[in-house]
């Protein structure tokens, strides 16, 4: 996870070294930490990298902790720069930094060593002309092997350098692999990754020194993700992972979380072992009644493991309060292993997120030294002993959900709507305009997952991944674990990247995109999807630049649209403000709708789209998706239509939308003398009860249904001047109005964009 936040806990592991008290270890802070790693060195002492966001700049910076007193901080990276990753492994002859950095459009794996107190230059490690991401790096033999993603080819790829410089491919090339991990065993080094193929991703890992392996699945049949390992004596080899599960409970759709795990036995991995469930904080309540959910700034999905006198610690982190608001704190859990037996869960220490072990440095004599974040981005070290006076772990009982194979019918198919708008053909597409990634703070979901799941599970053909550009919105005063964060850059660029990576014309378009997260001057929540298709992808944060009509200037130099985001916004007359999300996963805005009325006879020219506002690994299946008419599968005509109105919305059913008044498409201005045919074509995937038309705000015509199709044409005479319209289909069914963030993912609502008709 990436956040604002960051904690570090660290206890001496040699005798020479102590830890008096918890430690800050950026009193001076240099901006807005986003990332941290630290271990331990051969005496015992702590050193730490971590990276900063402040003032449009981003900055690499380490220190080392010698008895509980910190070293002056040192710039690490050769200034400002786009970072990411930084990893910190010491050995017995110093130290090893290692982290991901974007030069130009392309991310590279870059590294410097520590000898005696010097640190050499930044070296490149990766290729020039590949992008590489993601880097996990291990001391092993007294050398340095480091792992990364390999973009260059068409499917991701683990790559291994090895200590003389040579790149070797370790992962299959038949499917996309991704997050690879190393560990050193006293007989070899063992690499170990997760793989997407079909429609779920499965762990894998293989000797990879002295000589390559054969590679072996550890992972069962469930959706399993971010493998981590680690090598004890009594423990052996062991490897611990997510799986996940798609659920359904009471018409919403979400994922359970699990750990598992595995060990090297006699040369074979053994079967996978269910360890821990991550529900909590996760998974709503739905029985007996469904409760919001909120986010969590930590690391909840990320399991951790370090070495303890020969067993292994498997560290997790969760939300102090199940269903509590986001800005809450962390709390550790731990269960030990000897080899032989998992210990009961622990609760080991709460009040902070994003926990951290060593990089590679075991506990000594039964102290555990961590690493986290308070809610002002302070980064903290301390000691604990986990074996001594640890709480009760309480764990969360969740029922109602039942696990569910996707897709579901209907939702991924080659049979495409089509009609003619202005003498060209135009198929339908169904895309989530307002989905988060673990980009944000608060979300969950690697990037690849939720592309993988909007295409491949949700069906959808455009997806717009935007992160949040601040925070400080949420509350005014705390902030509790968001206390002003923003977007970095490098988590912008990295969602760019991935945006580009992930489209192809014709099957999948990612269009780039973030969140402005403003407040106006009452108060209200004053957010805008800023949605490109170019080379130009500006970022204003509104906690640096707040400047709405700086914003429109940017975003329409850039050639992009805008759409409005929660119940609340204002809206001004500029061309990029291009439509309202009437739909998301936060609540079906437009059934209160005298605010969207209001905005239509003031004149503003809008269309309606449907969103998730997904904080979880759900997009199109989170509350509301927009139906797209184009004439092609690209970013430009997908920009386009909503630029153009060339869009209906719906609170998550694929209902097939086509309205016209006198001949004009849906979104279009039409003059008229004096009457004004409106034209309704409508195909549901169930039956339909009616469908209204809304004049001026009045519904002035309710027609019923007769099955799942449905073709209207009404004439109206509304009177000289201006006047807008609209169609709502109402199918079959309801949509609970759920707290939070959960909705049913078909829902049963749709809604056409306006037409604007000026009748003379």
């Amino acid at each position: 996870m990436r956040t604002v936040l960051l904690l570090l806990l660290t206890a001496a592991t040699a005798p020479a070294q102590y830890l008096p008290r918890p430690v800050i270890v950026n009193p001076e802070h240099r901006g807005m930490p986003y990332d941290a790693a630290f271990d331990l060195d051969a005496s015992g002492r702590a050193r730490l990298v971590w990276a900063t966001y402040g003032n449009h700049q981003e900055r690499l910076y380490s220190t080392v902790l010698t008895n509980g007193r910190r070293s002056p901080t040192l710039e690490m990276g050769p200034g400002e720069g786009v970072y990411w990753s930084p990893l910190l492994l010491a050995d017995s002859e110093g130290a090893w930094t290692v982290w991901q950095q974007q030069i130009g459009l392309e991310w590279r794996i870059y590294a410097r060593r520590l000898e005696g107190e010097q640190w050499s230059g930044a070296e490149r490690l990766s290729t020039v002309g590949r992008s590489a991401l993601t880097p996990a790096a291990e001391v092993h033999g007294g050398e340095l092997y480091v792992a990364w993603e390999d973009h260059s080819t068409a499917r991701e790829r683990i790559v291994l350098l090895s200590p003389d410089g040579e790149e070797t491919a370790v992962s299959q090339s038949d499917r996309a692999c991704y997050r690879p991990e190393l560990a050193s065993t006293p007989d070899g080094l063992w690499a170990f990754w997760d793989c997407y193929g079909g429609l779920e991703y499965s762990v894998y890992g293989r000797k990879v020194a002295p000589s390559l392996g054969a590679i072996a699945k550890l992972s069962g049949d469930r959706n399993a993700t971010d493998v981590t390992a680690a090598h004890a004596v009594e423990a052996g080899l062991t490897a611990v992972w997510v799986t996940e599960n798609d659920v359904l409970g009471k018409g919403a759709l979400d994922q359970h979380h699990k750990v598992e795990t595995a060990s090297l036995n006699s040369g074979s991995w053994t079967a996978p072992q269910e360890i821990a469930d991550l529900a909590h904080s996760l998974l709503s309540t739905v029985v007996p009644e469904v409760g919001a959910i909120w986010g969590f700034a930590g690391r909840r999905l990320h399991p951790m493991l370090v070495e303890d006198s020969g067993s292994l610690w498997m560290l997790w982190e969760r939300k102090v309060e199940h269903a509590g608001r986001s800005t809450l704190p962390g709390e550790l859990n731990g269960r030990r292993f000897d080899g032989r037996n998992w210990s009961d869960p622990v609760k080991l220490h709460e009040g902070l997120v994003l926990y951290d072990v060593p990089g590679s440095a075991p506990m000594h004599e039964g102290v555990l030294t961590l690493a986290g974040f308070d809610s002002r981005h302070n980064l903290h070290l301390l000691e604990m002993e986990p074996g001594e006076d640890a709480e009760e772990f309480r764990p969360t009982e969740l029922t109602g959900w039942e696990p569910v194979t996707l897709p579901l019918e209907g939702w991924v198919t080659d049979e495409r709507p089509a009609i003619e708008i202005d003498g060209v053909e135009h198929k339908l597409y169904w895309g989530d305009l307002h989905v988060h990634t673990t980009l944000t703070a608060d979300a969950e979901g690697e990037v690849d997952e939720l592309m993988h799941f909007a295409r491949d599970k949700a069906g959808l053909d455009i997806v717009v991944m935007q992160e949040n550009d601040a925070s400080s919105w949420l509350d005014a005063n705390p902030q509790g674990a968001y206390r002003n964060q923003m977007l970095t850059d490098s988590e912008y660029a990295l969602s760019v990247y991935f945006s580009r990576r992930y489209t192809e014309p014709g099957r999948f378009v990612a269009l780039a995109g973030w969140e402005w997260s403003d407040r106006t001057d009452d108060g209200n929540a004053n957010h805008r999807t800023a949605i490109f298709a170019g080379d130009h992808t500006p970022l204003i944060r509104h906690a640096e630049e707040d400047d709405f009509q700086a914003l429109c200037d940017q975003v329409e130099a850039a050639g992009g649209v805008m759409n409005s985001q929660h119940p609340t916004f204002r809206l001004v007359n500029r061309p990029c403000d291009a439509n309202i999300e009437v739909a998301a996963g936060w609540g079906v805005y437009i059934n209160q709708p005298e605010k969207i009325h209001a905005d239509l006879t003031a004149g503003f020219k809008v269309g309606f789209v449907g969103t998730s506002d997904g904080h979880r690994r759900n997009p199109g299946t989170g509350g509301g998706i927009t139906g797209f008419w184009l004439p092609e599968l690209t970013s430009q005509a997908a920009l386009d239509a909503l630029r153009d109105h060339r869009v209906f919305a719906t609170n998550g059913s694929r209902v097939m939308m086509d309205a016209r008044a006198n001949g004009a498409f849906m979104g279009s201005d039409v003059e008229a003398d004096g009457e004004v045919r409106l034209t309704l074509k409508t195909n549901a995937p169930r039956p339909i009860v009616r469908a209204v038309l809304v004049r001026d705000g009045d519904e002035i015509s309710v027609h019923d249904g007769e099955g799942r199709t449905l073709e209207i044409e009404r004439s109206d005479a509304p009177g000289a001047g201006f006047h807008w319209y609209y169609w709502r289909v109402e199918m079959d069914g309801e949509s609970p109005d759920y707290p939070g963030n959960i909705k049913v993912a078909e829902g049963h609502l749709a809604w056409t964009s306006p037409h604007r008709v000026t009748v003379r």
